[in-house]
């Protein structure tokens, strides 16, 4: 598959930085015998509070993906009050409350969206999604892990917090990237989230990513003080991926309903996210690589 190119710097990482193979040439090298063919890769996507542009970043992350080739799917985990589909443009007709309540699969729900983003959207305003029991909430986990080669990544927006909704899946999923900006308070909270996961989820990951930076100093400013914290009173370390700037551009392509490296590939705001699905690329192509050294 040749990678797209979407506005300014859109395609700047290709598929060769995606160690899997392409669909047919896995197909080819499997035997009939083989084993079923891998899980995608799942990424959390969190915050400590609401407002930190954690959504948008999702969205985002989802068409950069996509746009380099990646078979990508983003699923809105934000229960009862989920708004994914608007950040992309996108009208849902079915939601993730089919596969919880009727035994959907995921593929069969999701639906096309920007650059070939197939988004699995949640339910908006819908009373029964806002307060479902964990067990309930883990089947979307297992239906993710039953995409097979249907998806390379699978990007879960989930709530803020640590409300039971959320914690579900942060408790089942090892790669886990919270989003915080500078101000205090969302740093404080979190780290609150990290915290909590760490003492429930001892595989897991943090991938860290500053939101509403005024700078690229400022944003490793941020991730030193919480990295430090969290190996002095949590002996685990944060991986950064990156800020990503303060830009009167994004607001404005929220309202536009288009993403900002659609809308405004040129902002500096989309430069940076640009930056950031670089820095995720490469992570996930060093987890796979080591997956399939370890499996060897």
């Amino acid at each position: 598959m040749r990678p797209r190119r979407l506005g300014r710097g859109l395609r700047d990482v290709t598929l060769s930085s995606f160690p899997a193979a392409a669909p047919a040439e896995r197909a080819a090298r499997r035997p009939e015998s083989a084993a079923p063919p891998p899980s995608p890769v799942i990424v959390c996507v969190t915050s400590g509070k609401g407002g930190t542009g954690k959504s948008v970043l999702t969205s985002n992350l989802a068409v950069h993906l996509a746009a380099t080739g990646v078979k990508v799917m983003a699923l809105d985990a934000d229960m009862g009050l989920a708004n994914l589909h608007l950040l992309l443009g996108m009208r849902p007709t079915r939601t993730v409350l089919e596969v919880i309540e009727k035994g959907a699969a995921l593929h069969e729900i999701a639906e096309v969206g920007p650059v070939g983003v197939r988004l699995a959207a949640g339910g908006s305003g819908v009373p029964e999604m806002a307060d479902l029991h964990p067990e309930r909430l883990r089947r979307l986990v297992a239906a993710m892990e039953e995409l097979g080669e249907r998806a390379d990544v699978v990007l879960v927006d989930t709530g803020a917090g640590i409300g039971r909704a959320t914690t579900s899946f942060l408790y089942a999923l090892d790669n886990i990237l919270v989003v915080t900006t500078p101000d205090l308070t969302a740093m404080t909270d979190a780290y609150a989230v990290i915290k909590n996961v760490v003492h429930n989820n001892r595989s897991c990951r943090f991938w860290l990513v500053v939101n509403r930076a005024a700078s690229a100093v400022e944003g490793l400013e941020v991730f030193g003080r919480m990295d430090r914290i969290a190996r002095s009173f949590l002996d685990r370390s944060l991986i950064y991926l990156g800020h990503v700037l303060e830009d009167s551009r994004v607001p404005a392509s929220v309202a536009a309903r288009v993403p900002i490296l659609l809308n405004q590939p040129a902002a500096p705001a989309a430069a940076c996210l640009r930056g950031v699905g670089r820095s995720l690329l490469l992570e996930i192509g060093a987890r796979r690589t080591a997956g399939a050294t370890r499996t060897a």
